[in-house]
């Protein structure tokens, strides 16, 4: 299928950890602009004073929630992360991440096979419980059965330009053993956040130049949650397998996080 010219969606692959590139279809940009025009950049970094996330999934797809052997929410890695992309603000945005699914939103199962990003928005326009305003930002993130039309092998997108971001979470179960999976979904959620967020150079400039261009908005350090991981599984698991060891649940690079604070207000 080839998807008419009108917005960019990024892919968050199991294969190499990475994020290919296609096209929404049936959205025109003038319309997703019209929905989502508080979710730039710049709103991020400049603006907004509230930053929520949104978790919303079917049964048999729910997120991982509970706590590590040392007594961390596991998605208090995901509210870390955030907290440390938001550092340089002046006005520190209030970060409000849920870490258990009483705090998540249970959808009807929606008996899909293959999802498209235009699915993604349909779905979101249909659930969400609020919109972003000026000084409200939100992050929609749905956990669902079935996979990606794109390949079988994806394991989260990215609607590029907005703040919908799909997980298939068969394809986190398949990814290794049960603690490298919760590391894997956090890991995946900072991720496609971050390109949510902007970068690498996807509405976020640039301090100095760290694009794996080859690889899209991806950067250069392969230490970096923001690297496109082009040698394949193994990769990813020897990537989350460094937070376990070591307890750090900070997965920006030093380029990232310098493109954060030069660009935020």
């Amino acid at each position: 299928m080839k998807w008419p010219n009108n917005i960019l969606f990024l892919v968050f692959a199991l294969a190499f950890i990475g994020c290919g590139k296609t096209q929404i279809d049936s959205q025109s940009d003038s319309t997703i602009n019209a929905i989502y025009n508080n979710s730039l950049s710049s709103n991020y970094f400049k603006s907004s004073q509230k930053i929520i996330v949104e978790v919303y999934y079917e049964s048999g797809a729910e997120p991982f929630a509970g706590s590590t052997l040392n007594g961390m929410p596991y998605w208090k890695i995901l509210e870390d992360n955030l907290n440390a992309i938001f550092q340089y603000r002046t006005s520190k945005p209030i970060v409000v991440v849920p870490k258990d699914l009483a705090t998540m939103t249970l959808i009807p199962v929606q008996n899909k096979t293959k999802w498209t990003p235009d699915d993604l928005i349909q779905l979101n326009t249909q659930y969400k419980q609020a919109s972003p305003t000026a000084t409200e930002a939100h992050f929609y993130i749905y956990f669902l059965k079935g996979n990606s039309t794109s390949s079988n092998n994806v394991i989260a997108e990215s609607v590029n330009g907005t703040p919908v971001i799909g997980i298939y979470k068969n394809v986190i179960t398949a990814s290794g053993g049960p603690i490298v999976q919760r590391y894997v979904e956090q890991s995946t959620l900072v991720h496609e956040i971050g390109h949510a967020l902007g970068f690498v150079n996807n509405g976020v400039p640039m301090k100095t130049n760290h694009q794996d261009s080859a690889h899209g908005a991806h950067s250069t350090n392969p230490n970096c949650v923001m690297y496109y991981l082009n040698e394949g599984a193994a990769d990813m698991m020897s990537f989350v397998s460094k937070f376990i060891s070591s307890g750090n649940t900070i997965m920006w690079g030093p380029e990232v996080l310098a493109d954060a604070q030069a660009f935020s207000q």
